[in-house]
């Protein structure tokens, strides 16, 4: 920066007036213009000059020098202001400013020099300056483009903290479009690895395409320059430009694949690849001057910038007609990109013709038009993911209806006889769970097998009817049958409601036991209770029956083992002495009594009244200790 004393400036334009509340002002519009055809104007000739007239602060394609000047009336009471000249480009710029003491100051900058050399750490040529308070000054500035970049600034003058606050504002809208687009690549990198569809990855590749142009072309957000490659200014400027061939490959190549262009269209994707080519080559040009530093004369500069323009106005509209073409051939995947393009390709195109205007139009709306680009094309592989599944499944269907028509009398025949099987195997199952306990029947089928157990602790039932023998010899056959298989039935029934096991009948003699196959602690109590309610039933239906059967019940309790014996004809059995012994408990008991023994006696007592019979003379046992089971307990549980 240098400070020297200067003559006072002419009077121009009205000064413009800094307010007490003013923290932003923009001078695009307020400038008084000087330009210089062969950019050799000393501060010194243009400070004197009367050659300034008013104007736009952004001069378009140009290769002159231009001059714009400022007169400033500070009402604000602040001093401390910066200059952001709105350009980050321009490889010739330079900042003069002129108190009310006539003292000047001068501040430069370039895209050609490390970004440490700006006159502030920002993205975009921003200088810092000091204006009296309650006080007059001048401001100048001078600018060039030296490359085919548009001789473009939009001057606004900031008190600081605002400027810094825009530039944060403007830094979290670029971060979140920047989050949203990497969760976009991230999810079709994802389904690109699962899918294996190429598609996936050109989107990728687009996408990244965009991202990098917007935020690197059009505004420098972010702050790869700043944190990357700080010293690396020719770097930067290839970084500019790079991306845009991208978006040409990777974007056109998208459009082609998705709409099976090449396939269905082939005259038409070569249309717009020929776009494509054309925008890339002047890419290419541009990348080569500037990554070489190569000279562009004045003239040749407007040429590639306006050749960079055309290349990209033709390949937006190659693409568009081309588009046009596809949804009115009703392409489904084509009216998907008619949607997704449309608004990005207005404001990119917008953008250029501004900027070849000498205009600095926002950037925001070209981000989030992008964006919807980038979410519509998703929606896009989406669709055509589903209407290829849709597709494919269609076709299976076709395929599956041609088999099963062809097909259809061998598999009627095979349901059949499937239907036959299982409604034997449902009788089967039905005949063995009325023959064997469930568990034992479900073994017996799943195995073929059952094994046999031994039960430490179950209790055995005996019933048996007194007199049978008189009362068959004087009963008709039928009526024998008949009566015996109610009496059984309803025996059957109250087992079952008691929790034990029927066993076998053995002409009179019915046989069930507690405690198996499953083990239980209450078997006794359940057997002696069942053994009461078939005496009531069979009391209640000797009170209206013709025939009157005496009932005697024994219940004797231990160990037994069971099992399945049988090869045609299962039956489920029990052995042991136990089972004798509770025969015996029947035989020695009296009708309409349940006899038990001792051991049943220890197992019951407290919850049924027993009547002690003593011992009791027993065929092959000696005298066994016998009670006859009176009724349940008074405060016996039930």
């Amino acid at each position: 920066m240098l400070a020297f004393a200067v003559h006072a400036d002419a009077q121009g334009a009205p000064p413009v007036p800094l307010g007490p509340d003013e923290v932003r002002v923009d001078l695009s519009r307020a400038a008084e213009v000087l330009e210089d055809p062969e950019g050799r104007l000393t501060f010194e000739e243009v400070r004197r000059s009367t050659a300034f007239r008013p104007g736009p602060a952004s001069r378009g394609r140009s290769a002159s020098a231009f001059w714009l000047r400022y007169e400033l009336d500070n009402r604000s009471g602040r001093t401390s202001w910066w200059l952001d000249t709105g350009s980050r480009t321009l490889h010739e710029i330079d900042f003069f400013a002129v108190g009310p003491d006539g003292r000047m100051t001068h501040q430069s900058a370039s895209a050609n020099l490390p970004f440490g050399a700006r006159p502030l750490p920002t993205l975009s040529f921003v200088f810092p300056v000091t204006l009296p308070a309650n006080a007059r000054s001048t401001l100048y500035l001078r600018f060039r483009s030296t490359s085919w970049m548009a001789a473009s600034t939009a001057p606004v003058l900031w008190e600081p903290a605002a400027h810094q606050q825009e530039v944060a504002k403007e830094r979290t809208q670029w971060l979140l479009y920047v989050g949203m687009a990497l969760a976009l690549a991230l999810f079709n990198l994802l389904l690109y690895a699962a899918l294996r569809e190429t598609d996936y990855l050109v989107y990728v590749l687009s996408l990244f395409g965009t991202v990098w142009t917007i935020s690197s072309a059009y505004g420098g957000f972010g702050a790869a320059y700043e944190m990357l490659w700080p010293d690396s200014p020719v770097f930067e400027q290839v970084a500019w430009i790079a991306p845009f061939l991208f978006v040409a490959v990777f974007s056109t190549l998208f459009y082609v694949r998705v709409t099976r262009m090449r396939a269905q269209f082939p005259h038409a994707s070569r249309v717009v690849f020929a776009g494509a080519c054309a925008f890339a080559v002047v890419v290419l040009v541009r990348v080569a001057i500037a990554g070489l530093q190569l000279p562009v004369p004045p003239k040749a500069q407007i040429l590639l910038g306006v050749a960079g323009n055309l290349g990209f106005l033709l390949w937006v509209l190659s693409s568009v007609g081309v588009m046009a073409f596809l949804v009115a051939a009703r392409n489904r995947q084509a009216q998907f990109l008619a949607v997704a393009v449309a608004p990005v390709a207005l404001m990119a195109t917008y953008q250029t013709v501004m900027r070849a205007l000498g205009e600095l139009p926002p950037v925001s709306w070209l981000l989030w038009t992008s964006m919807f680009e980038f979410v519509t094309m998703a929606l896009l592989l989406a669709d055509r993911f589903r209407q290829e599944r849709e597709q494919r499944q269609t076709a299976q269907d076709a395929l599956v209806a041609g088999l099963q028509r062809s097909e259809r009398e061998l598999e009627a025949k095979v349901q059949e006889r499937t239907a036959q099987l299982e409604r034997e195997q449902v009788r089967t199952r039905e005949l063995l769970h009325n023959i064997l306990p469930a568990q034992l029947a479900q073994e017996l089928a799943e195995t073929g097998a059952a094994r046999p157990a031994r039960h430490d602790s179950v209790s055995i039932l005996f019933t048996d009817f007194s007199g049978f023998t008189q009362s068959v010899s004087m009963m008709p056959a039928d009526r024998l049958v008949t009566e015996l298989n109610e009496i059984f039935a309803a025996f059957d029934d109250i087992a079952e409601a008691n929790g034990i096991e029927k066993i076998k009948t053995i002409g009179d003699a019915y046989m069930a036991a507690g405690g198996l196959p499953t083990p239980c602690e209450r078997h006794a109590q359940r057997c002696v209770r069942a053994g009461l309610a078939m005496i009531e039933w069979m009391e209640k239906r000797n009170a209206h029956a013709p025939f009157k059967w005496q009932l005697r019940v024994g219940v004797h309790s231990g160990q037994v083992v069971a099992g399945v014996v049988g090869k045609r004809k299962y039956a489920y059995d029990v052995w042991g002495d136990s089972v004798n012994i509770a025969s015996r408990m029947e035989s020695a008991g009296e009708p309409g009594r349940v006899n038990i023994s001792a051991y049943t006696y220890d197992l019951v007592r407290g919850e049924f009244e027993c009547e002690y019979r003593g011992r009791v003379p027993v065929k092959g046992k000696g005298e066994v200790d016998m009670y006859f089971v009176v009724g349940p307990a008074a405060q016996a549980p039930s």
